[in-house]
């Protein structure tokens, strides 16, 4: 995963009007994945959301990563 690849990929989408136009055509989160792998793009949903961030680093990554395995990981209490 990317960080570089996510901020090349919002460059795109800004720049191309064909891109953007096809990612919008994507019915679902499952097509609009496949449409950036098929595109040669990898990064993770944190690594996009910091790509969009005039602050990103990698540590901002790994900070929302981190955050988000919490929120979705199953509670030991359950």
């Amino acid at each position: 995963m990317s960080l570089e690849h996510a901020q090349e990929f919002v460059k795109r989408l800004r720049e191309d009007s064909q891109f953007r136009w096809d990612f919008g055509g994507c019915a679902n989160q499952w097509e609009r994945r496949r449409f950036v792998r098929i595109n040669g793009y990898h990064f993770s949903p944190a690594e996009l959301v910091c790509a969009t961030s005039p602050t990103s680093t990698p540590d901002r990554v790994a900070a929302i990563e981190r955050a988000r395995r919490e929120i979705h990981a199953p509670s030991a209490f359950l």
